[in-house]
């Protein structure tokens, strides 16, 4: 058993190939499930959470006033759907998501332009300009977007266990690729994954929990679990400086809906206050 995220360019076949590896290892297979999961979580369409993270951040304040948040539902999502360590996931940033998670097998799939743009025209009854444009724009976007959010390439081989071309490999050699390195120990799940899962499942839903209250959506927080028991650090501001006018002690408030949060048995709390947040 493993976990596999695919990622690719726009045009790319990543979706075709999630597919054949899930329907070989007969392991789930999630995409754009995760999107309509997440923004199910909070309360907002589809489209709106997809393009927030798909499209390249404009100002600064837009990611901390809602982009932090999407990214944390999703991430969450993935996380509910990756606890019983069978999973082909294809779509946002799975390999950056999961990157602390062990048994992840990490593929990049790349092609040619030409091909990639063939593919479009054909789907899409696009010019051979529009589509070279648009996949060149979706492709820079992906780019700055990962740079802005993780720091990192999103290019760079280094972030993946295994780099596919297609320019030459048939989408079915890719497959028994795929299939033959999911079945080596290094990605193989065992126990200690499986806990390393539910504890990273745990702290994710009270992620979720702070970000999507009004007492807390504005602080930033490091969540960690271990066997039910979750530790919450960081900076937080005096009563004074909340937003919200109603708001009881940070602390509290904290302390308050990490404990309502399923599968917690305690809190432990590391919290500095500061006079103002940023």
């Amino acid at each position: 058993m493993a976990l596999i995220t695919v990622s690719r360019g726009s045009m790319s076949g990543g979706e075709a190939l999630a597919k054949c590896v899930s329907e070989r290892l007969e392991y789930p297979l999630v995409g754009r499930e995760i999107l309509v999961e997440a923004a199910s979580k909070l309360g907002v369409p589809e489209d709106t959470l997809r393009q927030k993270l798909e499209k390249s951040p404009g100002m600064w304040g837009r990611l901390v006033s809602n982009r932090r948040l999407y990214i944390i539902a999703v991430q969450a999502t993935l996380a509910e759907h990756a606890a019983d360590g069978n999973l082909v996931y294809h779509g946002h940033a799975g390999h950056l998501l999961l990157r602390n998670i062990p048994a992840v097998l990490r593929v990049r799939l790349i092609a040619p332009l030409e091909m990639r743009v063939r593919t479009l025209m054909d789907r899409q009854q696009m010019s051979r300009d529009a589509a070279t444009e648009y996949i060149q724009n979706v492709d820079a976007d992906r780019v700055r977007w990962t740079k802005f959010i993780y720091g990192m390439d999103w290019s760079d081989p280094s972030l993946y266990d295994l780099v596919i071309n297609l320019e030459k490999m048939s989408l079915d050699t890719a497959c028994s690729l795929i299939r033959e390195g999911v079945s080596r120990p290094e990605f193989a799940a065992s126990a200690e994954t499986r806990k390393v899962l539910a504890d990273f499942r745990l702290a994710c839903r009270v992620r979720v929990a702070l970000a999507t209250n009004v007492e807390t959506r504005n602080i930033e927080l490091d969540i960690r679990a271990l066997d039910g028991v979750v530790e919450i650090s960081g900076d937080v501001p005096t009563a004074g400086v909340l937003v919200h006018a109603t708001s009881v002690r940070p602390e509290a408030a904290i302390l308050h809906i990490a404990q309502g949060v399923a599968g917690v048995q305690k809190v432990l709390l590391n919290l500095r206050k500061v006079d103002a947040y940023h």
